[in-house]
């Protein structure tokens, strides 16, 4: 599997980049702190399962007819702030 190391700052500030290179990228991530490795990051997942689960919710995607819209259900509106 291929590998790339990061620092835990880099982590912290870019985590979602991270994670999707993780998963979609099926690569493993190896966290360095003072030059030593103390964390990986492998994905769980593997890309066909993502890629059934994206095709199966496109293919049945609006199969519900007659679904109410929901944000015409909401009963609470704003208060004015004082009144």
């Amino acid at each position: 599997m291929n590998t790339f190391n990061l620092t835990a700052t880099e982590l912290k500030n870019n985590t979602a980049a991270i994670i999707n290179e993780v998963v979609f990228g099926q690569r493993e991530a190896v966290i360095v702190r003072h030059g030593r490795p103390v964390v990986r990051i492998v994905p769980v997942i593997k890309l066909e399962e993502v890629k059934s689960k994206s095709a199966a919710m496109k293919k049945y995607f609006g199969s519900i007819k007659n679904f109410p819209a929901v944000g015409k259900l909401r009963l609470f509106r704003r208060r004015a702030v004082g009144l």
